[in-house]
């Protein structure tokens, strides 16, 4: 979709009169054009903690050394670990 369809089609999407669904829209663009803070949630872990830029960054980064450290498992051990439960 070009830039010229998608903007008519936003256009199609504003023309209405529920002035909160505009408040909200407007809201949102706000939000978009304004820089992301460091401290503004980016991402939530697995059993839902918002982690900001800095935080999600620093997972990365200590995943990434666990892994050139050795500190994991393969698919293979892994399949073993699994018929040995039963």
């Amino acid at each position: 979709m070009g830039a010229i369809e998608l903007r008519n089609k936003i256009i199609e999407l504003l023309n209405t009169d529920n002035v909160s669904y505009l408040e909200d829209i407007f809201e949102f663009a706000e939000k978009k054009k304004q820089p992301s803070s460091k401290s503004d949630t980016i991402a939530y872990t697995v059993q839902g903690k918002p982690l900001t830029q800095e935080a999600y960054v620093k997972q990365i980064k200590d995943a990434d050394a666990s892994i050139n450290a050795g500190e994991f498992i393969s698919v293979e051990d892994l399949e073993e670990e699994i018929r040995n439960w039963q």
